[in-house]
């Protein structure tokens, strides 16, 4: 009888599955991966990939909760090292660039596969609203300083929106280098600070004038 592995071996047999797996799901989509393509890739037999997983959305489900733990590892570290709301945010956007630049496929799994049913998977659900719950921290804090209007969701997808853009137009091309892609992302940020930050102020303004008109 073969020898049984040991759970260092399993876990070193699962790591490999999700990491061909995460760039076959990338380069072919979802529904053109199937377990046969992950083995042939593998060298494996055609149900080994079955001792570890239960089925290609239990691996694609594994694949995207690692990569979105990953993606929260590093933006709640920038936030983190930031001594005022915009160095915080400023030090997001760096590591949020940073990651895309880095981990395309895993930034692509993110962000751009979606997957059915994803409450069925404990860790994805968590480590994805861990990610948006990061982004949404980071909201508040320019609330909180009068650097955005008061609304977290739009002020959240407005950030997020322009961040994917960049990361996307980077991704198909259309900048001729990361570092072009870098100052693109700069300036991005840069005016769209400066907008929200004039809502912000006009709100005080706008409060004031309705007061006035009432009485």
């Amino acid at each position: 009888m073969p020898r049984a592995k040991t759970p260092e071996e399993r876990q070193e047999i699962r790591d490999l599955i999700c990491q061909v797996g995460e760039r076959m799901f990338v380069e072919r989509g979802v529904n053109g991966v199937s377990m046969r393509d992950l083995t042939a890739e593998l060298g494996l037999s055609p149900m080994a990939p079955y001792r570890y997983f239960k089925d290609k959305a239990e691996i694609l489900a594994t694949v995207r909760a690692a990569a979105f733990s990953r993606f929260s590892d590093a933006v709640e570290a920038a936030f983190a090292s930031g001594k005022t709301p915009a160095a915080r945010a400023r030090a997001i956007g760096t590591a949020y660039l940073g990651f895309a630049l880095a981990e395309p496929n895993a930034y692509r799994l993110i962000f751009d596969l979606t997957q059915p049913h994803e409450e069925q998977y404990p860790e994805l659900a968590f480590q994805s609203a861990r990610a948006k719950e990061i982004l949404s921290r980071q909201s508040k804090d320019l609330i909180d300083a009068g650097l955005a209007p008061d609304d977290v969701e739009e002020v959240t997808h407005s950030l997020w929106s322009a961040a994917h853009g960049v990361c996307v137009l980077y991704m198909a091309g259309k900048f001729p280098s990361a570092d072009r892609a870098r100052d693109a992302y700069r300036n991005t940020m840069r005016w769209l600070f400066m907008g929200l930050h004039a809502e912000a102020q006009k709100a005080p303004r706008s409060t004031s004038k309705s007061a006035k008109e009432s009485r």
